[in-house]
């Protein structure tokens, strides 16, 4: 019969549809896993994917070992709950993470998340929301702290923390304060990427009140962002709490009438099988998020 870690196995190649994605999944290789899955049809006798549709696909049988597969590797994972057994396991989670909370509550997570599951650990991947996104939904990260809400197939979500969107510039930078729409497409705004939410909204809002767009020089490193403000060359626009210079007084909030949205973070997962320690990690996120908030 089927051990378990053929089950897992195939498992992993069903649910992400590639047996490439289940070997990254697994820490395995592709041959290893194309291998379990044609002992397993071989003991079947019949084929458990459709190799040839674009990704691949379960066949009618599949299927029905799918679901078999499922609630054994859920009952595994209820016993070694009750019995305290998963805190042990070395395992590997691919976390993605935005930046802002790199630079805010990140190494406190993964302190707090490493004394809880002393054997767990993280590849981690600093990117923007839309990366990590696709990556999700690829299967190419197993958990993402980034911005949300979004509505994702066969995930859910956990909200983190909200942070207000600031000005920073360095002292006398921006003349007559507040900085107002009129300002905005003559002075340069050092901020998040293109397909960002704060990019796409900042330009769209001064756009429609003054019939011109925004100069915004765009980046995906926080830390670029700061240091071209600090050289002056603009007005950051970022998350409240991220920038250093700003709490040792280098940088200056900048008072504005343009009023954005705050950033919204969000813990995203997949729901179903191997969720249940990435539901632990996203509660423990929640927590963190919540001491950072207290102690502003």
């Amino acid at each position: 019969m089927f051990s378990l870690r053929s089950l897992e196995v195939f498992y992993w190649a069903g649910r992400l549809r590639s047996f490439s994605k289940a070997a990254e999944k697994l820490n395995t290789t592709q041959p290893t896993i194309s291998q379990r899955i044609g002992a397993m049809e071989e003991l079947v006798g019949e084929p458990l994917f459709d190799r040839m549709a674009k990704p691949i696909a379960l066949t009618r049988v599949g299927r029905t070992l799918f679901g078999h597969a499922e609630l054994l590797l859920r009952q595994v994972v209820a016993m070694e709950r009750d019995l305290e057994l998963n805190r042990h396991l070395h395992c590997r989670i691919r976390l993605g993470v935005s930046e802002t909370i790199v630079h805010t509550w990140l190494s406190r997570f993964l302190e707090q998340a490493s004394r809880r599951f002393p054997n767990i650990d993280f590849d981690m991947t600093v990117d923007v929301t839309p990366s990590m996104l696709v990556a999700l939904q690829n299967g190419e990260i197993d958990i993402a702290l980034m911005l949300g809400p979004a509505v994702l197939e066969g995930f859910t979500c956990v909200k983190l923390k909200e942070y207000p969107l600031r000005f920073y510039a360095i002292p006398g930078l921006v003349t007559g304060e507040p900085l107002t729409y009129q300002k905005a497409p003559t002075v340069p705004i050092l901020t998040y990427p293109r397909n960002t939410y704060p990019f796409d909204y900042l330009r769209e809002l001064v756009f429609q009140r003054t019939g011109q767009p925004p100069r915004i020089f765009a980046n995906s490193s926080i830390s670029t962002i700061e240091k071209l403000a600090l050289d002056g060359i603009g007005v950051a626009l970022v998350a409240e709490g991220t920038l250093g210079a700003a709490k040792d007084g280098n940088i200056l909030h900048v008072p504005s009438e343009i009023d954005l949205p705050p950033l919204r973070f969000y813990a995203f997962y997949p729901l179903g099988f191997g969720s249940e320690m990435l539901e632990e990690l996203a509660a423990i996120a929640q927590r963190v998020a919540s001491e950072d908030a207290h102690a502003e």
